[in-house]
């Protein structure tokens, strides 16, 4: 267990995996600082600095906010993540994925973080099949923001060779879970349609292949990696693929109402297969212990919490 004195940082901790890293840190003694565009929702933080990650000034704000601080890990979820907006605007997604996460290393570098733990994420393997993906693959990303996050895997390979630093990219699949109401991946898209707050759409055929990982193992994946300093791109999910189709299928049972939702053209970027090799994963003891149909009622059950919430 690690002493009161030593501090994390959690870029993006207002977010969906990062408020959830932030609240398993303070459980576990630490003392978490978040810098977020977005005011933290939550209580699991001892300091917060607003600002972007792209600009100097939030890093400079966090120096004085920290000083004198023994600042032992820099966990980085800040990022613009639409795959369809990067195409659409490659630019922003540029500043904020690559400017904001270059400052981000060098800010660990210059205060003397051990270790950096990076969200990366399976698109930087443009898999033109559906075949298996591992950390062998090729980067070949198939849009702006896969780019950015394979850029991103380079930089923090330079800086662990030359600085010493402790840098793990976690190449995630597609995470889902209680929190994520807010985002544009295609569980919360189903869950509005069901409410009848948006209209939810089927790309292509829907039977491109996707692998959905349940957030709290998520979170347990990131904590071990960084307890034991791993160094390197690690490919982490559930480890079983399942369809957009049958994914629609999965949350009408969940809801108890069937959904029929209408297919459109296949997007820009598309993958048509994620299946993600996890032996790697697996020999560090990573898991993910969360069925997908469970893991879809849990998240359920939080987004009908959440609308009475709203509903006041």
């Amino acid at each position: 267990m690690r002493q009161r004195g030593e501090w994390a940082i959690v870029t993006g901790g207002a977010g969906f995996i990062g408020s959830a890293v932030a609240r398993e840190l303070r459980e576990r003694g630490v003392r978490v600082a978040i810098v977020d565009r977005n005011v933290p929702q939550h209580q699991d933080v001892d300091a917060f600095v607003r600002g972007g990650i792209e600009h100097e000034r939030t890093w400079l704000t966090l120096a004085s906010e920290l000083a004198g601080a023994s600042i032992r890990s820099l966990f980085h979820f800040a990022a613009r993540t639409s795959v369809l907006q990067s195409v659409h605007d490659p630019h922003d997604v540029f500043a904020s994925n690559l400017v904001g996460y270059e400052n981000a290393l060098e800010f660990a570098r210059t205060h003397g973080t051990e270790r950096v733990l990076f969200a990366s994420t399976n698109a930087v393997v443009g898999a033109g099949d559906t075949g298996v993906i591992s950390e062998r693959s090729p980067l070949v990303p198939l849009t702006p923001y896969g780019a950015t996050k394979a850029a991103g895997e380079m930089l923090g390979s330079a800086y662990g060779a030359s600085y010493g630093m402790r840098v793990a990219s976690v190449r995630l699949t597609n995470v889902y879970g209680p929190g994520m109401w807010h985002k544009d991946s295609i569980v919360p898209r189903l869950f509005r349609h069901v409410a009848g707050l948006a209209e939810a759409t089927i790309y292509g055929t829907g039977e491109q292949v996707r692998d959905f990982v349940y957030i709290a193992d998520v979170v347990d994946a990131f904590v071990r990696l960084e307890e034991m300093g791993y160094h390197g791109a690690v490919a982490f999910g559930a480890g079983t693929s399942v369809s957009v189709n049958e994914l629609v299928d999965l949350v009408s049972d969940v809801v108890d109402c069937e959904l029929r939702l209408r297919h459109v053209p296949a997007k820009a970027g598309e993958m048509p297969g994620v299946n993600v090799d996890l032996s790697l994963a697996r020999s560090l003891g990573l898991k993910a212990d969360v069925e997908l149909s469970e893991g879809l009622r849990l998240a359920w059950e939080d987004f009908q919490a959440e609308q009475g919430r709203a509903a006041g």
